[in-house]
């Protein structure tokens, strides 16, 4: 697997030069928790972030890897997270949390989320060569998350300055930053934990999302 030859520096220039956010590919980085209401008690307290495939044509994961800022891939201690082979469908998202594979029955009762959301537990990723830890820590404050494919292109980034707790930080299917999720839009819930999120559903393009919302407009109009 060929990595990333750049410095910490590098990378947190190359994302802050787009914006909060990049999606230069297929592959979207759609949501981010990085701050849990469950606090460190919980068995479901884990970061997670959200991946979303919104081509036209299935990828299959092997070989992908992702980092956190704090992370130096290509540098003397490298530590991306890779991921295992997998075909992402179109419009499927996968959640990556920060909890081993058995937990992953509780967090989905915990959003009430389908049997069919696929998630990756930490004991499910793969960790670089000498290295055991298969999640990058995700800080409360200037973090931020970097995807990158098996030849070490950056497809796709979300960086925040502030956290606020138990509230995922939404992303565009194109890219755009949409901040914290709120209750009742673009399909975020309240957990059982009190987190409020959207697992397993990608936000459409906003411009997408405003046609739709005149479409359904311009129908109510019609059959008055």
């Amino acid at each position: 697997r060929k990595e990333l030859a750049m410095n910490r520096a590098a990378l947190a220039s190359r994302a802050l030069a787009t914006g909060a956010g990049t999606a230069n590919a297929g592959l979207v980085i759609t949501e981010v928790m990085a701050q849990t209401t469950a606090g460190t008690t919980s068995t479901i307290n884990g970061d997670w972030w959200e991946l979303t495939n919104r081509g036209p044509a299935a990828i299959n994961l092997d070989g992908y890897q992702w980092a956190d800022t704090e992370d130096q891939l290509g540098g003397p201690t490298p530590q991306p997270n890779f991921f295992p082979a997998f075909l992402l469908q179109p419009g499927q998202s996968v959640i990556i949390l920060e909890e081993v594979a058995a937990n992953e029955t509780l967090w989905r009762t915990n959003w009430n989320a389908p049997s069919s959301l696929v998630i990756f537990g930490t004991d499910e990723m793969l960790p670089s060569p000498g290295v055991t830890d298969t999640f990058s820590g995700l800080g409360s404050s200037n973090d931020g998350l970097f995807l990158y494919d098996p030849a070490g292109t950056l497809l796709s980034s979300y960086l925040y300055t502030t956290t606020t707790r138990g509230t995922t930080f939404e992303q565009a299917l194109d890219g755009t930053n949409l901040g914290l999720s709120v209750v009742g839009e673009n399909g975020a819930v309240r957990a059982a934990n009190g987190d409020v999120g959207s697992p397993g559903f990608a936000v459409p393009t906003p411009g997408a999302v405003a046609l739709l919302g005149l479409a359904g407009l311009a129908g109510v109009r019609r059959r008055r």
